[in-house]
């Protein structure tokens, strides 16, 4: 489940990002021009994913380089945590009517969603767009043959993004400003099994579950 959900997020090709986009200096590309930089503002927002004729709720908290996922898929929500000041990841899940927390392994703790802005530094603007009362930019950029726009806000939130003319993401409502600290550690009482140490992890799980 845990590679699903990072494959899910990753698909969502939304947020994050550490570097900052470069400034509108003589001799460069003004700042319309550059691709916005997806980590400079402090925003919840709510979308649509749509993957294979499926559309999944998703909830999108930021703020600095510290991110929450929340994803109602058919099979339960799955919410997932980053933060790139402390290079720690976790998925919190409810199974059997328990939830419990996953301490993603050292190297998937990174925002899993920053290869992005990398991948879009390159992409053109091709117009302007509007969404969920919200004016942007319109990106395009190919990749080996088949278009992938995005609507970006000139502070960096995706409000709708499409692969081959097909939207994966639409958002549908934004509210800006400072989100609490809590939104982004794992809850007080929840199980946390450290994926860096997997053998002790099902040790304990075992145990919480009356094994011996």
């Amino acid at each position: 489940m845990r590679a699903a959900i990072l494959a899910l997020v990753s698909i969502c090709a939304l947020a994050a990002c550490n570097p900052s986009a470069p400034s509108g200096e003589s001799g460069q590309a003004s700042v319309s021009d550059v691709f916005p930089n997806l980590g400079a503002t402090a925003f919840r927002a709510e979308a649509n994913l749509t993957r294979e004729g499926q559309t999944i709720p998703v909830v999108m908290i930021r703020d600095g380089q510290k991110l929450r996922m929340e994803i109602n898929a058919p099979q339960g929500q799955t919410t997932m945590l980053t933060n790139g000041e402390t290079n720690e990841a976790f998925i919190i899940a409810t199974a059997a009517g328990q939830t419990r927390a996953m301490r993603i392994q050292s190297q998937e703790a990174e925002d899993p969603t920053a290869d992005w802005q990398g991948e879009m530094a390159n992409a053109t603007r091709t117009g302007s767009c509007a969404v969920a009362g919200e004016n942007g930019a319109e990106w395009t950029r190919d990749e080996n043959g088949t278009p992938h726009t995005a609507c970006v806000t000139s502070d960096g939130i995706i409000l709708r993004a499409s692969e081959g003319g097909q939207t994966v993401w639409e958002t549908t409502s934004v509210q800006r400003g400072p989100q609490s600290a809590e939104l982004f550690t794992v809850p007080a009482g929840v199980q946390v099994i450290d994926l860096n140490n997997l053998g002790s992890a099902l040790e304990n799980l075992a145990r919480s579950q009356g094994g011996q």
